[in-house]
């Protein structure tokens, strides 16, 4: 399973043993088009605590993972997850630019959710709305770097992109969520390992949503001044939601099995038609069915 949303991938390749990430991205605009972006990102005490494991074992991180020739094969580099769960404000600074053209890091801060699980959250400011762009290249600290180290690579145009248009106090929100949210879902890789292991596809889905109990995806625009009115399928007072999609339990969904079996069987019926109707029906994903909404600022 591969560029579920716009982090999905790192989030993804780091699940390999145990639900280990939660994060969600809110672009707060106002009136005049300045605005930021607020980016939290937390992992689950049992991947902290197995990476505990791991360093007392004496160098096995290393062992597993790392950026050398053949860590691909060896699998991520897992010592760089502490770094992705505590970056240094150097590497949030030069991510800034994965938002787009003039946004510039503010703050962040370390600490913990409401269920304990260890991250930050860090902010980015900007200028003009029409500049920011949320895409796979969106992400902070290290993470490309750790999807490198396992052999992947996080690509702008796969999994879905956010882009802005301001036109007096009326501001377009451009999403592919909808439409390539699901670009890359089959990973023959993964078809090839569950056929080896004598599953069906949708068998091995289920395994998977196991391992992601917790995980949560989530992306939202917040009107700083208030909506006066909106097209959006999904509004709570100021809030649009675009999308957001607990992992573990879209994983179990009914409707995404025989999906999953017929897509492997046959991956060219698959179409960006039928991929947008499944994400729809999901239950535990909340998605923008249009491809452009328009929120106008109060």
């Amino acid at each position: 399973m591969r560029s579920f949303l716009v982090l999905s991938l790192a989030a993804l390749t780091l699940c390999f043993s145990t639900s280990c990430l939660r994060t969600s991205t809110v672009v707060r605009v106002k009136k005049d088009g300045a605005g930021s972006i607020i980016a939290r990102y937390y992992f689950s005490p049992e991947m902290l605590a197995m990476l505990d494991q791991l360093d007392q074992l004496g160098g096995a991180l290393g062992q597993l993972g790392g950026a050398a020739e053949g860590a691909a094969a060896a699998g991520p580099d897992l010592g760089m997850i502490r770094e992705l769960a505590k970056p240094d404000e150097a590497s949030l600074k030069a991510d800034a630019a994965g938002f787009g053209e003039g946004v510039r890091y503010a703050k962040h801060e370390p600490g913990k959710d409401e269920d304990g699980w260890e991250g930050y959250t860090v902010v980015y400011d900007f200028d003009d709305i029409r500049k920011v762009r949320i895409d796979q290249g969106s992400v902070p600290g290290k993470a490309k770097d750790f999807v490198a180290s396992a052999g992947e690579e996080l690509k702008k145009d796969e999994g879905g992109a956010l882009s802005f248009t301001l036109e007096g106090d009326v501001l377009t929100v451009k999403s592919t969520f909808a439409k390539d949210g699901m670009d890359g879902f089959i990973d023959p890789k993964q078809l090839d390992q569950a056929k080896e292991m004598g599953l069906t596809p949708s068998e091995a889905l289920k395994m998977s949503a196991g391992m992601m109990q917790g995980m949560r995806i989530g992306y939202f625009l917040r009107a700083e001044d208030g909506i006066a009115e909106t097209n959006a399928d999904h509004v709570t007072g100021d809030l649009v939601i675009l999308s957001d999609a607990d992992l573990g339990k879209v994983l179990l969904d009914p409707d995404l099995g025989p999906f999953i079996d017929k897509a492997a069987a046959n991956p060219k019926a698959v179409t960006p038609e039928v991929a947008k109707e499944l994400m729809l029906k999901l239950e535990a994903m909340t998605v923008e069915s249009k491809d452009e909404i328009t929120v106008k600022l109060k």
